[in-house]
């Protein structure tokens, strides 16, 4: 699903992206490597985690979010909202680093101890799904009193272990739920829980249960890239080791070398299929690795169109599943152990250098008159229009 974003605006979103990327990730770093302590325990916090929605952020804030629309956004993605809030002038940069200190950034959203409070608490799992979804039901009722309201979407950035807990099918069972059109949910669909990748993902299976229900349903799976392989002289045979790929094997190649990668894909076909995979593979010779990661979570075209396609279903609510990469951008991107890893000094100085800043320059937003920074002008400004009605009022502004 592509959408057409010009050229220019698709350079400056992910400039963005990277901004955000770099910004979740330091606001974790600093709170366990450079602020002062009074002991050596880890402080914490979920750079892989949060890594793995950054796109989804940076389109959702940067593209397509309106003044009046409210936000779930999963707990572990915390330092990612922080670090928008900053971008949008909702949170002076100073405050970047008391992620998880006393009255600082939480660390998950939060309303009432977030210094910017969050549209919704999110510190118990599963209750960021089904409190956006109630919330629009009784925004349904405001409408139906007040028809002069001007009410806007709820929408609800999950992760897919999320989708194991029971209040949300609670939810999502009741009957008056199911014609709520102005409810998107998005599942952020990394395939991992906290120590290991999950062999078998239930993504067909969740997929079915939410039609069956009557949910409008947006699959993002692969990316342009990929997909571009696919149409290609035995790219159906690609698609199929792929698909058919256990979660773990192919989750493995995400940091490994470009021969290891290959020699995977090739294995257990047949002499035909070798010579068609063979042939397809050498025409990305040298991008084979990166190629495989190319995913829809992760593809701005891609989820700017499942954006736009949700806010076009005017009858029942809608769930895209962004297939993600947990740790997206970072060394450990896919390995089983990096729920609460942390990057090193080295791999921070690399990050920072990728994301063209130094560290003097590295907690800066962008500058007011660059591609990237009037954009972020502009969502500032269409999101402050209704400031007196959002919770966000009394949030630190940026003088």
């Amino acid at each position: 699903m592509v959408s057409v974003v010009p050229e220019a605006s698709l350079r400056a979103l992910q400039a963005i992206e990277s901004r955000i990327l770099w910004l979740a990730t330091r606001i974790v770093d600093y709170a366990n490597r450079e602020r002062s302590s009074s002991d050596e325990l880890k402080v914490g916090g979920h750079q892989a985690s949060s890594a793995s929605v950054v796109s989804l952020m940076t389109a959702l804030y940067f593209w397509d979010l309106r003044g009046e629309d409210r936000v779930s956004i999963k707990p572990h993605a915390s330092p990612v909202l922080h670090a928008i809030e900053y971008l949008l002038g909702r949170l002076p940069a100073s405050t970047l680093q008391t992620f998880r200190d006393l009255h600082g950034l939480q660390a998950y959203p939060s309303r009432t101890k977030d210094p910017c409070p969050a549209d919704f608490s999110t510190g118990s799992v599963g209750l960021g799904a089904a409190a956006p979804l109630f919330s629009a039901l009784a925004d349904r009722y405001v409408r139906a009193h007040f028809p002069d309201q001007s009410t806007g979407r709820y929408v609800s950035l999950i992760g897919d272990a999320e989708l194991d807990e029971g209040n949300i099918w609670e939810a999502v069972l009741e009957p008056a739920t199911r014609a709520l059109e102005n409810v998107l949910w998005i599942v952020d669909l990394n395939r991992q829980s906290l120590d290991r990748v999950v062999p078998i993902i239930r993504a067909q299976e969740l997929e079915r249960q939410f039609r069956a229900l009557g949910w409008h349903v947006i699959e993002l799976k692969y990316g342009h890239r990929l997909r571009d392989a696919f149409s290609q002289p035995g790219g159906h045979l690609l698609r199929r080791r792929i698909d058919e790929m256990p979660n773990q094997v192919y989750q493995a190649l995400f940091g490994a070398s470009e021969e290891r990668v290959i020699d995977v894909i090739l294995n257990n076909s047949s002499a035909s299929e070798r010579c068609e995979l063979s042939d397809l593979l050498e025409q990305s010779c040298g991008r084979v690795s990166s190629l495989i990661r190319d995913l829809g979570g992760h593809d701005l075209l891609d989820i700017v169109g499942a954006l736009n396609a949700s806010r076009s279903e005017r009858a029942r609510p809608t769930i895209i599943f962004a297939y993600t990469i947990k740790g997206y951008g970072l060394p450990f991107a896919g390995r089983r152990l990096n729920h609460s890893a942390l990057l090193n000094k080295s791999q921070i100085d690399e990050l920072r250098a990728y994301a063209g800043l130094t560290p003097e320059t590295e907690w800066d937003n962008f500058p007011t008159d660059s591609p990237e920074g009037q954009i972020v002008a502009e969502f500032a400004s269409s999101n402050s229009q209704t400031s007196e009605t959002r919770p966000s009022a009394s949030c630190l502004v940026v003088a």
